[in-house]
């Protein structure tokens, strides 16, 4: 009697544990995206953000920044340069330190993230999902839009 009871102990306490397994899966659906924009760029929301014209050039793509408010302001960039770094940095969209590593961005848009002082940085997305290299190593997509997201760790 106590193996069965112990059986059904163990298979019960197996259930509970994937069911919280998946529960936080769920949850954690998305988090690499910055808050909302994941949903909004799913919704095609973000298309619906009046852009401006900026630069010049035979190339174009869109831009968009998510500031420390939730706000989010959108361009069209028109650029001869073949990464969006070079570009954005051309229009003076973003402004930063460049390093043996690469370019990292500190200023969009004329807002500074300082990490130093409240752990704010800027975080690249391509289609909603974070970038995996710096924006000076993006090569420029038609078609894809690029978006910064001030982030707070």
């Amino acid at each position: 009697m106590k193996k069965k009871a112990t059986v059904k102990t163990l298979q019960i306490t197996m259930l509970a544990v994937l069911s919280i397994m998946l529960i936080v899966l769920v949850a954690c659906d998305g988090a690499d995206a910055p808050p909302s924009a994941q949903s909004e760029a799913q919704s095609g929301l973000t298309d619906q953000i009046p852009e401006q014209d900026i630069g010049q050039g035979s190339t174009v793509f869109r831009f968009e920044v998510k500031d420390n408010t939730g706000t989010v302001t959108a361009w069209n960039v028109h650029t001869d340069n073949t990464t969006v770094g070079d570009a954005l940095l051309e229009v003076g969209l973003i402004d930063g330190d460049v390093s043996e590593f690469g370019l990292f961005v500190l200023e969009v848009n004329g807002l500074v993230a300082d990490f130093s002082a409240n752990n704010a940085w800027w975080a690249l997305y391509i289609d909603a999902e974070m970038a995996m290299i710096g924006v000076d190593s993006v090569e420029i997509e038609p078609g894809k839009v690029y978006l910064f997201a001030y982030t707070i760790d």
